[in-house]
């Protein structure tokens, strides 16, 4: 398929690749009959902030002669240099402005508009992965009770049979809202007080290791300039050799011995320097080592003494959930056996919901219907708490090994 943008084509100093990608695989699809439709999508080279230079000739959407592209373009891509190969001067531009005015209105009203769209859904995944870290995401609101019902067909029946239960329910729901936001508020405490002990760690961490490095960087450059002072007198005293050698001198002349020894010894002292160099910072890096180990096992024990309580007082939380379902569900029992009895000695079954009629002379089945709605409410409850608690000890275990590492 013939892309209206191509690498040929688009020349940009910009690092919007995957931008630049997007784009070519949306205009690709616009050809013919489509024109109108590529020249419209033009505008989605304004989030590309660094474009400078742009080229489409020979492309589809160049191709209609009646319409005036460049200026179109002009008025769009206002941080655009190039185009076709030609510099954008000043009163090009404003000219261009003054013909497509109310397009660039629209233009920039729609932009803004995606902006803010943008800024939303990113303001949505912050709050999301906060949650997630704090461990309470989809209970700031009635998610849990709403996933109560979810696939509880027994407890939508048993809903059926008239106001004092859906009286109930809501009853119901304002209590399990009331618990899910002390989980909701807790869960957020925590999270400040458990982020602002993994700050204070991982600066104490930096600060350990910058430390080390400062230390480690005196003692090389002590001995470097210990080098440079070693090596030039090396210098020296071979120069000396070099000369006595040229002037005849014997090697083993009294001057050159006494020559060869001071080499001798500025190599055993050299060698010796380097060597506790070596060792004062290879002790450094086993203290650090040391010390890094111990920090992170005093911190994987703090992280966890403050997660182990988090959950202590979430649980506590949701032992009051499952007293709550087995209240509301003892309530229904009464509700729906009141509903039942009435109606038989009634015999009036008009308003009985037909899912309730086959069990109106069975009480087991009655009851087996509020146990099933029970027991699907009580398992959202364990599923979410278990959840929890997996989700903190993975945390916990997955922060500690990348320390390690």
């Amino acid at each position: 398929m013939h892309s209206i943008v191509t690498e040929r084509t688009l020349h940009m100093q910009s690092h919007g690749g995957a931008l630049v990608r997007r784009i070519v695989s949306v205009f690709s699809e616009y050809r013919g009959s489509k024109r109108l439709r590529g020249k419209r999508n033009i505008d989605r080279f304004r989030f590309m902030f660094n474009l400078r230079v742009l080229n489409l000739e020979g492309n589809p959407v160049a191709q209609n002669m009646d319409f005036p592209l460049s200026e179109y373009i002009i008025t769009l891509l206002p941080n655009l240099h190039y185009y076709e190969y030609t510099f954008i001067k000043s009163e090009m531009r404003e000219k261009a402005q003054i013909r497509f005015c109310r397009e660039l209105r629209e233009v920039e009203y729609m932009q803004e508009k995606e902006i803010q769209a943008r800024e939303s859904q990113a303001r949505e995944q912050s709050e999301a992965k906060r949650l997630a870290s704090s461990f309470v995401d989809h209970l700031d609101g009635n998610q849990l009770f709403d996933s109560f019902w979810r696939d509880d067909a027994d407890g939508r029946v048993l809903m059926l049979v008239g106001q004092q239960a859906q009286e109930l329910a809501e009853e119901y729901e304002k209590d399990v809202f009331e618990l899910t936001q002390e989980i909701y508020k807790l869960g957020l405490k925590r999270f400040v007080e458990r982020d602002e002990e993994i700050r204070d760690f991982m600066d104490n961490l930096q600060d350990g290791q910058k430390e080390l490095q400062t230390l480690g960087q005196r003692e090389i450059e002590d001995f470097l300039q210990y080098k440079d002072r070693v090596f030039e007198e090396a210098r020296i005293t071979l120069r000396l050799l070099e000369q006595n050698v040229m002037h005849g001198d014997d090697e083993d002349s009294l001057e050159n011995l006494k020559l060869s020894d001071i080499m001798d010894k500025l190599n055993v002292h050299f060698e010796d320097a380097l060597n506790d160099m070596w060792l004062v910072l290879m002790s450094q890096e086993l203290h650090l080592h040391e010390t890094i180990e111990e920090s992170t096992t005093n911190f994987h024990r703090k992280i966890s003494d403050m997660m182990s309580k988090f959950l202590e007082q979430s649980q506590s939380f949701f032992v009051q959930l499952r007293e709550i379902s087995v209240h509301f569900s003892e309530n229904m029992t009464e509700i729906v056996t009141r509903f039942i009895s009435t109606k038989l000695a009634m015999q009036d079954f008009e308003d009985v919901p037909p899912e309730l009629r086959m069990c109106m002379y069975d009480r087991d089945a009655i009851l087996n219907l509020i146990a099933g709605m029970k027991d699907a409410h009580t398992f959202r409850i364990d599923e979410r708490e278990d959840r929890m608690a997996t989700r903190s000890k993975e945390f916990i275990d997955n922060m500690v090994n990348k320390l390690n590492k």
